[in-house]
């Protein structure tokens, strides 16, 4: 990941459990997914805004996806979240419409997003070890009983 943005770069910043993403416009400014008013983000008010740059990170560090595979040129990239500025889709999803699925629609023309999938993993493998555990429970309570 590199620190340094240039027009049409999807870039994201690190919240601890979650990471925030967005188009980099030139004159150091970002496209996103922001709630109104400060508010937590929701269907009913998840607005894709254009904000400063110091706005989108909050303090927070700047960071560059460079794994997303652009379709399109960064003039195309920021004309496509451009067009969707003042939008509020009432379709905001944290698990299949969120930010990074709509930064990487502007570059890839595909609704991807590595958190969810890496979250869908992380969520199986507990469900699967739960599943595990109950089983050898069970055969640990019978070998007990028997």
């Amino acid at each position: 990941m590199k620190t340094y943005a240039k027009n049409g770069d999807i870039i994201f910043v690190d919240r601890g459990l979650y990471k925030h993403y967005g188009v980099y416009n030139h004159a150091r400014s970002v496209i996103h997914f922001s709630p109104e008013n400060g508010a937590e983000i929701s269907p009913e008010n998840a607005y894709i805004r254009e904000t400063s740059l110091s706005e989108f990170l909050k303090d927070g560090s700047l960071q560059v996806d460079t794994s997303v595979k652009k379709a399109f040129s960064p003039k195309e990239i920021i004309r496509r979240a451009l067009c969707m500025v003042g939008t509020n889709l009432k379709e905001y999803d944290l698990i299949f419409f969120n930010c990074e699925h709509f930064a990487h629609w502007c570059a890839t023309d595909q609704l991807e997003s590595k958190q969810v999938k890496k979250g869908v993993v992380i969520a199986g493998a507990i469900a699967a070890t739960a599943a595990a555990a109950l089983f050898l429970k069970k055969i640990l309570d019978k070998d007990k009983s028997g």
